[in-house]
């Protein structure tokens, strides 16, 4: 899964420059269809959370089997990635992810931060790429775009960071996300929830419209406020 760094502003709401990183910050996920993985957290328990993002709150639901995996914040950029207890950050199943862009929200749209996100998440794809489009969104009044964005054929490889001791790397696998972009008072939220298993017919993919909201279910809707 990607890391997303902050955007280059481009001075309007079109043409942003996107740098993405392969490394462990990054995505929520319920399991669903993916070969190998649990169909549902019905089981579990929901626990309310709201964090702190820059100038304002972003809240969301997370069942209670879920760790927080990473976090990191900088001058313009907070991360916040979660997976089930049962899970390691480099091998995941499910994960949800939590970012934050200081200062963004008037550089470019939400739909085409989702865009420039695609693009980038297709160069590392070895397979086929998914990209549909769910539309527009109100999240408490703010502005907001959905989309589906996933990979049939996707490598998972870690080197070794200070977050990683060694590297890593398996079998490719199938991953694929909802992806939400946010834009606040002044800064862009991107919140990602997805499941990776076994490699899938990108023509059939696990995750599409018909089935994405039972798919979202333990951890929507979102909130944000002041």
């Amino acid at each position: 899964m990607f890391c997303y760094k902050p955007p280059k502003k481009s001075g309007n709401k079109g043409g942003i420059e996107l740098l993405a990183v392969v490394v462990l910050i990054s995505a929520m996920v319920t399991p669903s269809a993916l070969g190998g993985s649990s169909a549902g957290l019905t089981g579990s328990i929901a626990h309310n959370h709201k964090l702190s993002i820059f100038d304002q709150k972003l809240s969301f639901t997370l069942p209670e089997d879920w760790k927080l995996a990473f976090s990191e914040k900088q001058n313009t950029m907070f991360s916040a990635e979660f997976t089930p207890v049962s899970d390691e950050l480099r091998d995941w199943s499910s994960l949800f992810c939590v970012q934050g862009f200081k200062g963004l929200a008037d550089s470019f749209s939400p739909e085409t931060f989702l865009d420039s996100i695609a693009a980038t998440y297709e160069e590392s794809c070895t397979g086929e790429i998914t990209y549909q489009k769910l539309g527009e969104s109100d999240i408490d009044g703010y502005s907001g775009f959905t989309a589906i964005i996933g990979c049939s054929h996707m490598p998972n490889t870690h080197k070794a960071t200070q977050f990683n001791a060694k590297s890593y790397s398996s079998d490719p696998k199938g991953e694929i996300g909802h992806y939400t972009a946010i834009s606040g008072e002044q800064d862009m939220y991107l919140l990602h929830q997805s499941m990776r298993g076994e490699v899938f017919n990108a023509e059939t993919p696990p995750l599409e419209p018909a089935n994405y909201r039972e798919f979202m279910a333990t951890i929507a809707p979102y909130g944000l406020s002041r």
